[in-house]
């Protein structure tokens, strides 16, 4: 069985694939929602740079809609 290949994207990137526009909106949201995916540090060293799967934010996005969808609200 092949391993798939993961590429980890920078606070930018996964700020970008939910439509915010800041790093700090991003930063705002971690703390409001723990369900958000927690980020991946690169290195034990104390600046290493925090990076994201995007399949984990990917599946945190269909959570969302799924929760939105099967909410029970009517239009």
């Amino acid at each position: 069985m092949e391993q798939q290949r993961t590429n980890l994207i920078s606070n930018v990137e996964a700020s970008k694939m939910i439509g915010m526009q800041s790093v700090s909106g991003l930063n705002k949201l971690r703390e409001r929602d723990k369900s958000f995916p927690k980020p991946i540090t690169t290195s034990d060293a104390r600046c290493a740079r925090l990076r994201f799967d995007p399949a984990e934010i990917e599946q945190w996005i269909a959570n969302k809609k799924a929760a939105r969808d099967h909410s029970g609200s009517t239009e």
